[in-house]
Formats: C-alpha cells, structure tokens, sequence
C-alpha cells in the first residue's frame, strides 16, 4: 500500500511538471514558426563610403527572411568589414521584431600616400623629383590612423600629402610597424601642436614635414619623446617672441634655426 501510494505521488508530480514544460515548448515552437521574428525590413544608413553602395551592403548582410533571434550580428559586422574595407565603423540594431538597422561610417583620411614610380638612390635626388613638376608617381592612396590603405579615391580631402620611394602598397594592406607607421603617428602629434602640414615626405630613415617651420623627426621607437621636444620648442619661442625657421630632431640635441629678424 505505502509502494502504491508512493508511485502515485512520484506521476502526479511527473505529470505536474511534464505538462506545463510542454505546453511552453509547443508556445515557443508556435512562435518561431508563425514568422513573428522574421526579419523583413532591412534599413541601411551610410557615411562617407567610397566602395560600396547601399544595396551591396544589404545583399552582403542577406537578412531578409532569417530570424532576428538567431542571427549572429557580430559575424556580419566582421563579413562585412573584410569585404569592404572603406568600412570603418558598423552598428547593427534590432527593431523588434522583424527590423535591423544598419549604420556604417567610412574610415577617415589621415594622409594621401604619393609613391614615387622610379626608386631614387639617394635623399637629395629625392627631393629633387619632389619638386620636379614632371614627377612621376604611381597611383595615389587613402591611409587611414590605423594605417590601413583603404581608397585610390583621393579627390576632396584637406589632409598632407606623403612622398615615399617606390612601395608595395596595395590597397587593403596595414603599414602599422614600419616608417609609414611611424609618419602617421608623427603627423597625428604634430596636428595636436597646431602646426599645419600640407606635404611631407619620408626618407630611408627620417620624415621631413614641409611645414612652417620646417621639422625633421627620426624614423625610430623614440617618436614622442621627439614630439615632447618639439612641443617644449614652439612653447619657448611663442614666450620669446621668435620665429622658427627650422627644427631637426633627429638628434639628442634638437637643431633649431630662428628666422631673421624683420
């Protein structure tokens, strides 16, 4: 009697907890199934993209008609990163329940890139065919402050020119860790400091801004202990009243020339 009375018990409380986990699983299942989470609308937002339209990105994202519950939105960022690299920055959303929202943001210029066509053997012949009106150059690149090559679309943009020697640029490939690395970090200071750099040029192992005044930095690990001298430079002669003609910090002593007085 005691065993039947225990078993009894042991299915009322089965059946207590079967019928209710089921009749959930059966609510979920109806409402997968009914299309309620179906993604239907896909709206795109963009800025300052150079290589991809509106369409390209919702046909790269291909949302429509999968369900917003199960879509993995990190995955497509990162797709859709790789693809287009003039992509700089995406936000998905999720309007519930059957709405996403894409908003892109187009890297931002730091530099033009301007490789020489033919290699110069030395400096002074490379500043020559800087300033040589028939210069030739290869085709001319966007870079980015991660120093990534992102866009041949050039045109519009008030940023420096960099003259380099014939280079394996390509677009799509990072420059982080050599001298065109090291310029843009330089250029990224120098803009902090209010100097304006409209053309510059990098050289086996120095990068000269044609600025005013003009500034030499070394091409090494030690670029802000170089920028810390040279913001130390402008603050002195802007308290004595000098002007400054031309910095070369390549030195433990920088080297400074003062413009004649008037």
């Amino acid at each position: 009697m005691w065993r039947k009375r225990k078993s009894r018990k042991r299915f009322s409380s089965y059946i207590y907890w079967v019928i209710p986990a089921f009749f959930v699983i059966s609510l979920v299942f109806i409402f997968f199934k009914s299309g309620f989470l179906t993604i239907t609308q896909v709206e795109i937002s963009s800025n300052q993209l150079s290589c991809v339209n509106e369409t390209q990105i919702k046909d790269t994202a291909n949302l429509s008609g999968q369900n917003s519950f199960l879509v993995n939105f990190e995955n497509i960022k990162k797709n859709l990163k790789t693809k287009f690299i003039c992509i700089g920055d995406i936000n998905l959303s999720l309007v519930f329940p059957n709405k996403v929202k894409i908003e892109t943001k187009g890297r931002q210029p730091a530099a033009i890139i301007m490789p020489l066509k033919t290699p110069e053997a030395t400096s002074s012949s490379f500043l020559e065919t800087i300033a040589t009106p028939s210069a030739e150059f290869s085709e001319a690149y966007l870079v980015d402050d991660e120093g990534l090559i992102f866009s041949k679309d050039v045109g519009g943009f008030n940023i420096p020119e960099i003259f380099i020697k014939y280079s394996n640029i390509s677009l799509g490939k990072k420059t982080i860790g050599n001298n065109l690395g090291n310029s843009l970090k330089i250029l990224s200071g120098v803009r902090k400091l209010g100097l304006d750099v409209k053309m510059a040029a990098i050289f086996d192992n120095f990068f000269l801004l044609f600025s005013y005044p003009r500034v030499v930095f070394r091409l090494d690990d030690k670029i802000d202990m170089q920028l810390a001298s040279l913001q130390l430079i402008l603050t002195e002669a802007k308290i004595d009243l000098k002007e400054l003609e031309f910095i070369d910090l390549r030195f433990d002593k920088p080297i400074v020339k003062f413009a004649p007085k008037k």
